[in-house]
């Protein structure tokens, strides 16, 4: 499946581009992982904790000038890389929908899915990279992320068939890509375990957002 790399997306969805600020004068891209809520006008999203800063902190799609909502909540310095966004008041936004192509999006299921079995396949639909397959290596694992040299904590580590790149921080790694699927969590970057490169993801089982 295709990446939607730059492109700016409406309704928002998961699987497409958002940027935020990491510390006082530096940009990160990440992935938008699910609009999880939306009550009327308002609404919001989760995508990496490490990518989009701290409360209050401005939050765009697919660049930070075009303001698609507001940090609410970061769970990173407690050992979750996952973020808690409040959607922007106009901004339309499906709830559950993943990004697949220009002309589709699928709808997905997350409300507390549980952990995926070892051996399980999965894929994660990120911006830069589009849709990666791998399987399950191990749950509720502590790892170091290979980037930032920061602990991630109860993660579920994936051996995916190719690897992720920059921008793919916050995608939906999902059972398939197909309607009805369950959403296990938010891909949150890649580790060196046993001399091979794998990636992890927070799962939203060990999460409380």
């Amino acid at each position: 499946m295709p990446a939607a790399g730059n492109k700016q997306v409406r309704p928002l969805v998961g699987g497409i581009r958002v940027e935020g600020r990491r510390g006082v004068d530096r940009l990160a891209g990440a992935t938008l992982g699910l609009v999880i809520s939306a009550d009327g006008p308002l609404f919001r999203f989760v995508t990496a904790g490490h990518a989009v800063g701290n409360p209050g902190d401005i939050v765009g799609q697919p660049e930070l000038a075009l303001i698609a909502g507001v940090v609410e909540t970061n769970l990173f310095a407690d050992g979750a890389d996952l973020a808690v966004v409040s959607g922007s008041v106009g901004v339309p936004a499906k709830v559950g929908g993943v990004w697949v192509s220009d002309n589709a999006t699928i709808t997905v299921k997350f409300d507390k899915p549980g952990l995926p079995d070892i051996g399980a396949d999965v894929v994660l639909q990120g911006a830069t990279s589009g849709a990666v397959t791998g399987k399950v290596l191990h749950k509720n694992a502590d790892v170091r992320d290979g980037t930032t040299g920061e602990l991630a904590r109860n993660v579920v580590v994936v051996d995916y068939t190719q690897p992720t790149t920059v921008g793919d921080s916050g995608a939906p790694v999902l059972a398939t890509l197909q309607d009805g699927t369950p959403c296990y969590g938010l891909h949150g970057g890649f580790a060196i375990i046993e001399g091979k490169r794998v990636g992890w993801l927070t799962p939203f089982a060990n999460v409380e957002w």
